[in-house]
């Protein structure tokens, strides 16, 4: 009654003169085709007809699932430009669908909750206005558009048709279909916007939004905002890959980017490994064929905790990302993207057990499905140009770094490793040894960056502020924080005049894998690290007592003083030796120190290395081994 009272209100206003209305169908975005139903209301539909008859036909795994699904309004928004201060939507909701509330009734009861985990939402200029749902099945939502934290002019009386003007984007439910008729406002118009481009999104129930709580946070919507895109969500809760089920779409969506997300719901059920490869390529075909121009995003699935949620035995879930991989890699205009990166490999990105992302791993999902569009642009450039460019790139933008980005500038400057990423906020290098070092003072960039270019579990962060998410991100659970020591002196460390050192050449090859680096470098780094002369060895009446070399990125270290000769200054010695022999290459010597190795910071102070302060660097991952 209330609602119907308020519908009453609105329109004894708006034949006042007091209120502008307009039909909701001008101004729907999202949507593949609007149905007129009766009384003036319009059902905006994200699926072709030829497609609602194949998602609910027999050839379906769950049709009658599927078809409920059809019926909602994921990714649909209601948009216009106004100079009003409240807007009114006239919605029709649909009931919750059955196959709906089974995954949310166990998260409500959970969360102590009876709400919809759904609604509709709200973008203004930019700024998001919470999910709400009318109180009636039939009626109005109504949304406040004035920032309430913007300061009020103190001459000023904002009047109704005197407001600002404000960009309004209006999200329609994820999880429940509905109906729109008028759109009431109490300014002087309200403008359509014109449609934009579209991203196209073929998926599974996290495409639609489940669990997410608000249409314009599941990651389709967040994708499509950031690229300047209107977004045609095609999600659909318990769907796999079904051939056929594209039909007629080619007819009413030119998409200028196209989203395939799915594979994860075969692990909820037996499944025979020959059948679900032949529909994979089947159904990649059909996009193929439908859009063949178009780039086109192939995800594998995302990250969930198989222990929180175990698949069925019978499931052939673990085969399923090799063959997508394999049928995405037969179309030119098809890029694989491993799910796996999409969001953090960690219970915090998920909303329940069944893996459906929370806010957190919505908002990293869109963020990391964008950068894996974008690339690093070197498609007008040779591999080696490309290379070259972005070393030079990453030490400008070192140039006037603080202290704690010193190590990646120093390895950067002496030629190691390749340069994944480098741009202001985030520089990615992947040494020689297959470690990563990562200098981030955009936190939020850097977990991105290392989401998607990190290939193996082992990273050096430098600076606290990314070592958290990284670990996050990658799944690690080991973390050694680490002190840096630098030496900033121009003039050699004197060396004790009754020690010899000497380079070790190849001939020293065993006894220095023996010591110091079976589990530190390779044999061919190891090699190469002999033939460049970056071992020192130690010598007493021409016997080795000592030696000391260097890690893949270029840090001092592997200091061993062999049993009988400790005690003797040898280590001061050789790490001497080893720092004047960093000057006269010129470059900066420096070396990773665990925090609790007393004897190796008391030896580093002695010989005037500065030391930085506990987690400048963290190491994540397998342990390194720092200076002794």
């Amino acid at each position: 009654m209330a609602a119907m009272r308020l519908q009453e209100m609105l329109l004894r206003d708006q034949e006042a003169g007091l209120l502008v209305c307009e039909q909701a169908h001008d101004l729907v975005h999202g949507a593949v085709r609007l149905a007129e139903e009766w009384g003036g209301w319009t059902r905006p539909w994200r699926f072709a007809p030829e497609q609602v008859r194949a998602l609910g036909s027999c050839q379906a795994w769950h049709p009658g699932l599927y078809r409920q699904m059809a019926r909602t309004t994921a990714g649909v928004t209601i948009e216009f430009d106004t100079d009003s201060t409240e807007v009114y939507l006239e919605v029709l909701l649909d009931d919750e669908p059955t196959g709906t509330r089974q995954v949310l009734d166990p998260i409500r009861r959970a969360a102590g909750t009876a709400g919809p985990l759904d609604g509709i939402s709200a973008d203004v200029d930019g700024r998001h206005l919470d999910a709400r749902m009318p109180d009636e099945p039939e009626g109005v939502v109504a949304f406040s558009l004035d920032d309430p934290d913007a300061a009020p002019s103190p001459d000023l009386m904002m009047l109704p048709g005197f407001g600002d003007e404000h960009r309004v984007r209006i999200w329609l439910p994820a999880l429940r279909g509905c109906a729109v008729r008028r759109l009431w406002g109490n300014g002087s118009h309200l403008r359509p916007v014109d449609r934009r481009e579209v991203l196209l999104v073929l998926g599974d129930s996290v495409a639609q939004g489940f669990v997410a709580g608000d249409p314009a946070i599941a990651w389709p919507s967040l994708l499509s905002t950031s690229l300047g895109l209107d977004v045609v969500n095609q999600g659909v809760g318990g769907q796999v890959f079904q051939p056929g089920t594209l039909l007629g779409l080619a007819k009413l969506v030119d998409p200028q980017t196209i989203v395939v997300a799915l594979g994860d719901n075969y692990r909820y059920e037996p499944c025979r490994s020959r059948q679900v490869a032949a529909d994979i390529r089947a159904y990649l075909d059909e996009v193929s064929r439908a859009w063949p121009d178009v780039p086109t995003y192939v995800c594998t699935p995302p990250w969930h905790d198989e222990q929180a949620s175990a698949s069925h035995p019978k499931s052939c879930w673990q085969r399923v990302p090799s063959m997508i991989a394999a049928n995405a890699a037969a179309h030119s205009q098809m890029e694989l993207v491993d799910g796996l990166r999409l969001h953090d490999r960690h219970a915090s990105a998920l909303a329940d057990a069944d893996g459906h992302p929370n806010q957190l791993g919505a908002a990293q999902m869109a963020r990391r499905l964008r950068f894996a569009m974008e690339g690093l642009g070197a498609e007008d450039l040779e591999a080696t140009e490309y290379d070259d460019m972005l070393r030079v790139r990453a030490l400008r933008l070192l140039k006037d770094a603080p202290r704690v980005a010193l190590p990646l500038a120093e390895t950067l400057r002496r030629g190691i490793g390749k340069v994944l990423f480098a741009q202001e906020g985030c520089i990615l290098l992947r040494v020689d040894d297959g470690r990563s070092m990562a200098y981030a003072p955009d936190a939020s960039l850097g977990e991105t960056v290392v989401s998607m270019l990190v290939d193996t579990p082992c990273l050096d962060v430098l600076g606290a502020g990314l070592a958290e998410p990284a670990a996050r991100a990658l799944g690690i659970l080991a973390a050694a924080p680490c002190r840096v020591a630098v030496y900033r002196r121009s003039a050699p460390v004197r060396m004790p005049i009754d020690k010899e050192v000497r380079v070790l050449d190849e001939s020293f090859v065993e006894v220095v894998r023996a010591h110091c680096a079976s589990d530190v470098l390779s044999d061919d780094q190891l090699a190469a690290s002999l033939r460049r002369g970056d071992f020192l060895g130690g010598f007493e009446d021409d016997e080795l007592v000592g030696i000391v070399g260097e890690h893949p990125d270029g840090s001092f270290g592997l200091l061993e003083v062999f049993e009988g000769h400790r005690g003797n200054c040898w280590g001061q010695a050789l790490e001497s030796a080893k720092v004047n022999q960093s000057l006269e290459r010129g470059q900066v010597p420096w070396c990773k120190v665990s925090p609790d190795d007393e004897a190796s910071l008391a030896l580093q102070r002695s010989l005037g290395l500065a030391l930085g302060h506990v987690g400048e660097l963290c190491s994540l991952g397998a342990p390194i081994e720092v200076s002794a």
